[in-house]
């Protein structure tokens, strides 16, 4: 299933970013005038590191300095400073001094948030999931959003791991509400791994947010045609195939005949309308939806024409004669289509 643009991924990980950590700046403690608590060299030392403009050296300055003054008063001021080189190196979309530092400054202060953030992001930038996906677990713990649990379970998804998706697609469908595109994914890996009950549930969300959405300004007119259209079938082909399953005929039929409103040849749809027919007695209907998926040559083709013989032979005297003239009109329905 197609999803959405890539820079429509990228503006969900701008804006996570932003919402899901608190943005520090240079020097937002006052340094006490009166009565400090370090002595000159510390405030030497601290001074050469915000005076530092080269990034690398700058680190080096801090390293130095964390290993000298560990417990110094001054450590909030440092790591201030080094938020701000770290987000212009972000701004200029330096990813890999932002990783490389990054990392630097969390081994002395692991527990730096906005940080962490900004590796995360590093990493997806950079298409590095496994790595990204540690980092984003660290933020979500401090600061979860529905942003980052969608950033997160993008990021699983594209490393194959549909478990995983399954876990961060449900917390950001608690969070964001009207995300079919998520919505939409779980349906599809549920109905895989015959859940149905949550296939059919996240289907019948998708549908309707599908329904009432509107095209997002960054898609073009025609993607967004391919991409509604896409998910119209999967949603309708899931809900029509559990209405199936269930033996639930005269709600499985109308779902089933929107599926291939939207494409005419899935040859899935045609399998279950098949069997919804035969089971429902319309032995004609049957036939012809049975003989369309097995013309269709998808992973239906096989049951599909065993069906077709099956139901042919009870109904005309254990005899396949005249089922090519069958095939023959199904063949022509659907290049009508």
């Amino acid at each position: 299933m197609t999803s959405l643009s890539g820079s429509t991924r990228r503006a969900f990980l701008v804006v996570f970013i932003f919402c899901s950590v608190v943005l520090f700046h240079p020097h937002q403690y006052a340094l006490a005038q009166d009565n400090p608590a370090y002595t000159l060299e510390e405030y030497d030392a601290y001074q050469a590191i915000t005076g530092e403009s080269d990034p690398a050296k700058k680190m080096d300055l801090i390293t130095q300095f964390f290993k000298t003054y560990p417990k110094s008063t001054l450590k909030p001021h440092i790591t201030s400073d080094f938020q701000e080189a770290l987000k212009n190196l972000r701004d200029a979309k330096k990813w890999a001094q932002v990783i490389t530092l990054g990392r630097q400054f969390l081994n002395a202060v692991p527990d730096d948030a906005y940080t962490v953030a900004v590796v995360a992001e590093g990493y997806s930038e950079t298409k590095n999931y496994q790595q990204f996906v540690v980092f984003g677990e660290a933020t979500y713990k401090t600061n979860p959003s529905g942003n980052l649990a969608y950033a997160m379970a993008k990021a699983y998804k594209e490393l194959g791991n549909n478990v995983k998706y399954l876990e961060w697609g449900e917390k950001t469908v608690a969070s964001l509400p009207d995300n079919y595109e998520t919505m939409l994914e779980m349906a599809i890996i549920y109905s895989e791994n015959q859940r149905i009950a949550e296939s059919d549930k996240y289907a019948k969300q998708c549908l309707k947010l599908i329904q009432a959405a509107k095209k997002p300004e960054q898609m073009a007119d025609k993607d967004w045609d391919a991409y509604s259209s896409r998910a119209f079938l999967a949603c309708y082909l899931i809900i029509g195939s559990n209405a199936y399953q269930r033996q639930q005929y005269t709600i499985a039929i109308p779902n089933l005949e929107n599926a291939v409103k939207y494409n005419a040849r899935n040859d899935m749809a045609y399998y279950w309308l098949g069997e919804c027919y035969w089971q429902a007695r319309n032995t004609v209907l049957a036939l012809k939806n049975y003989a369309k998926a097995s013309l269709l040559n998808g992973r239906a083709a096989v049951p599909a024409n065993q069906k077709l013989e099956s139901l042919y032979k009870q109904t005309h005297a254990n005899s396949l004669v005249g089922l090519d003239k069958v095939k023959a009109a199904a063949k022509a329905e659907l290049e009508k289509k």
